[in-house]
């Protein structure tokens, strides 16, 4: 028994050595495969010498993967590609003024903006001037300096019977005499002048609210009294205004037998009269004074 198992030790110890040389000879002769080729490749970059770097590179791996061609082929297919790289280097020249034409059209895209600016700034730059012309047309509302003076106004009633009401069908023909004309309001003006120019003098009113006068159908009109009335300061001379206003409701209440009263619905008398005139000379006398203080 122990002289099978020496036996077997020494055939197992055996066989382990025999491996190991196969093991070291095949691997010798790899290596003697891969310094055949080393010089193959030295000479592949002495042939290839003044070509590009790169793709000769890419022709060495396809030459391994190709179970290491014979040198008659390396040389052939060196050639070839060398033949190739000139065609490419020929034909790259030639492509690049196709390129560069391309880029001819940039300087078109340049000048439209400054197209669309030109314009626009121009367009919207004019419209500013318009706002001087508003803050023109705002000056004229200082007008309030028209402010009215502190104004008089005198009033005459002429008041009819109460069972006897002015008719306006003899009311207007009188009225007409009288220089009256129908005007703004609805009422009766006497201007300046008898013809209706000129600036309002007095006016007159019907006593009825509201106050105008219908002179379409003044035939079917009546009334149980006017009020005369006028300003100050007047258009014209105060005192010649007054004058002609308590003329007219003297005349109207002769005609139509009425009453001429005050503002205060008094009967006037010579001492109405003296006050309404003195009334008149104190506001002429304030308006000079604010005159002279200005």
């Amino acid at each position: 028994m122990e002289i099978f198992l020496l036996i077997a030790g020494v055939l197992i110890i055996g066989a382990i050595f025999a491996h190991g040389l196969k093991t070291i000879r095949s691997q010798g002769q790899a290596k003697m495969k891969t310094k055949a080729v080393k010089p193959i490749a030295t000479q592949k970059d002495k042939d290839t010498s003044g070509f590009d770097d790169d793709g000769i590179g890419e022709v060495r791996v396809v030459a391994k993967r190709r179970h290491e061609p014979k040198m008659e082929q390396m040389d052939l297919n060196l050639s070839s590609q060398a033949e190739a790289a000139q065609e490419a280097e020929a034909v790259e020249p030639a492509a690049a003024p196709e390129f560069a034409p391309a880029a001819a059209p940039e300087p078109e895209f340049e000048q439209e903006p400054q197209v669309a600016k030109a314009p626009g700034s121009e367009v919207s730059e004019p419209e500013a001037p318009f706002m001087p012309s508003i803050q023109a047309e705002q000056a004229p509302e200082p007008e309030p300096e028209l402010a009215p003076e502190p104004q008089d106004v005198l009033v005459l009633h002429v008041v009819a019977k109460e069972d006897e009401p002015i008719e306006g069908a003899e009311l207007l023909p009188l009225l007409l005499t009288l220089g009256m004309r129908f005007g703004e309001m609805d009422i009766f003006h006497r201007h300046k002048e008898s013809s209706g120019r000129g600036p309002v003098l007095f006016s007159m009113a019907n006593m009825v609210n509201p106050g105008t006068f219908d002179v379409d159908n003044m035939e079917q009109f009546n009334t149980r009294g006017v009020a005369l009335f006028m300003t100050l300061p007047n258009a014209g001379d105060a005192m010649k205004a007054f004058a002609m206003m308590l003329s007219a409701a003297q005349k109207m209440a002769e005609e139509f037998g009425c009453q001429v009263l005050d503002g205060d619905r008094n009967l006037v008398t010579q001492q109405t009269v003296q006050h309404y005139q003195g009334q008149i000379r104190e506001f002429t006398r304030r308006q000079l004074l604010a005159a002279g203080g200005h």
